[in-house]
C-alpha cells in the first residue's frame, strides 16, 4: 500500500499585479502540470544544481486529477565483481494533486526510499511552483500539512451532527507491555480489546468495532461518559491506531498520530501502489484490453481516493480561505 500525507495548497495575492490573474489562478497552476515539459524541478546553482525528473499523468475522466512521479537522485552501493560500486540511483513517489475548481489538495506519498520525509518533498515542490507563478503570474502560493486533531473528543463534537460512524482499528498499532498495568477507568473491554490486537497480529486479521447511530436516529451524537469509548481512546493513544470517524456523505477523518517521522502527525490516506503503477505504464502495453481494464478501474479507485480528502476553498477579503 501507498502511504499518502494530505497538504493543501494556498494561493498568496501578496503583489498587486497578482489582480489581473487572480481569477485565473487554478488554470496558471494546472498548465505547469500540462505535460512533462511543462515545468522543470530544479534547485541549486552550478555543479550544486539538482533536478528532479517527473512525469505526469491526467485522468481520463477528470483532467484537474493529476498524478505525478517525481524520482530523488541518490547513489546507491551495489556489489559488482565482489566489489562495492556507487551507481546512481533515481526512486520515484508519488504526488496527487486534485486541482479542480476550488478544490486545494494535494497529497504528497511517504516514501523514505526516494524522499526522507514528506516534507523534504513538499519544499521542493513549494519552492519551484512559487518562483514560476510569482514570475509568470505575480502570485505565490504555499503548501500546508494538515494536521490531525489530537483531541478524539474535539474532532468528534465538530462533526456531531453528520457522524453516522466510528471506527476503532484494534489490530493497528503494536500494543505496549506497560499498557497492560495502567489504571483504567473499566476493564470490561479493555481484555477483549487486548486479545483482538494479539489475535490480529497472530493471525493476520484485521478486527474492527464500529460504533453506529440507533436505528432511530439520524447520527452519533458525542458520549463523552462512557468509559467503554474512553477506554478504546486509551488503546488507540498507546498502539498509535488511527481512529476513524466517518460522516453521512461517506467522508473519513482520521484521528490520532500515524507514525514517528518528522510528518507523523500529517493526515494520511492509503491506496494499492499497483493502482498508480498502471497509470504510467509503456504507452504499447495500455493498447491491451485487459491493461485498459486495470486503467479504467485505477483511474475509478483514484477518484474515491481523492474525494475522501477532497478541501475547497473560498476568498474573504480578497485572501483565500481553506475550510
Amino acid at each position: 500500500m501507498a502511504k499518502f500525507a494530505q497538504y493543501y495548497l494556498e494561493y498568496l495575492k501578496d503583489n498587486l499585479f497578482a489582480d489581473k490573474e487572480w481569477a485565473e489562478r487554478q488554470k496558471h497552476f494546472g498548465a505547469y502540470f500540462e505535460s512533462n515539459e511543462s515545468i522543470d524541478f530544479s534547485l541549486g546553482e552550478d555543479e550544486d544544481r539538482k533536478t528532479y525528473k517527473h512525469d505526469v499523468y491526467h485522468l481520463s475522466t477528470n483532467k484537474d486529477i493529476i498524478v505525478m512521479r517525481i524520482a530523488n537522485v541518490k547513489t546507491k552501493e551495489v556489489i559488482q565483481d565482489f566489489k562495492t560500486v556507487p551507481v546512481r540511483h533515481e526512486p520515484p513517489c508519488f504526488v496527487i494533486i486534485d486541482n479542480r475548481d476550488r478544490c486545494r489538495r494535494i497529497a504528497i506519498q511517504k516514501n523514505k526510499e526516494s524522499f526522507s520525509t514528506t516534507d523534504s518533498l513538499k519544499k521542493i515542490l513549494q519552492e519551484v511552483l512559487n518562483m514560476r507563478m510569482t514570475a509568470d503570474h505575480y502570485m505565490g502560493l504555499k503548501l500546508h500539512p494538515q494536521f490531525y486533531p489530537r483531541d478524539f473528543y474535539k474532532a468528534w463534537r465538530l462533526r456531531q451532527n453528520t457522524t453516522s460512524c466510528i471506527r476503532f482499528n484494534i489490530s493497528d498499532g503494536i500494543l505496549p507491555n506497560k499498557f497492560e498495568g495502567e489504571d483504567l477507568d473499566d476493564e470490561s473491554i479493555m481484555d477483549f480489546a487486548i486479545k483482538l490486537n494479539e489475535e490480529g497480529y497472530r493471525k493476520k486479521y484485521r478486527p474492527v468495532l464500529e460504533l453506529n447511530p440507533a436505528a432511530d436516529l439520524p447520527f452519533l451524537a458525542v458520549d463523552e461518559s462512557s468509559t467503554f469509548i474512553r477506554n478504546l481512546v486509551k488503546f488507540h493513544a498507546n498502539t498509535g491506531a488511527p481512529i476513524e470517524i466517518v460522516t453521512n456523505d461517506g467522508s473519513r477523518f482520521t484521528c490520532f498520530i500515524d507514525d514517528g517521522e518528522e510528518s507523523d502527525s500529517i493526515v494520511t490516506n492509503e491506496i494499492d501502489t499497483e493502482t498508480l503503477d498502471v497509470l504510467f505504464l509503456d504507452t504499447a502495453k495500455k493498447e491491451d484490453e485487459e491493461i485498459k481494464k486495470r486503467i479504467t478501474a485505477a483511474e475509478k479507485e483514484l477518484v474515491e481516493f481523492i474525494n475522501k480528502m477532497k478541501v475547497e476553498a473560498d476568498e474573504e477579503n480578497g485572501k483565500e480561505k481553506v475550510a
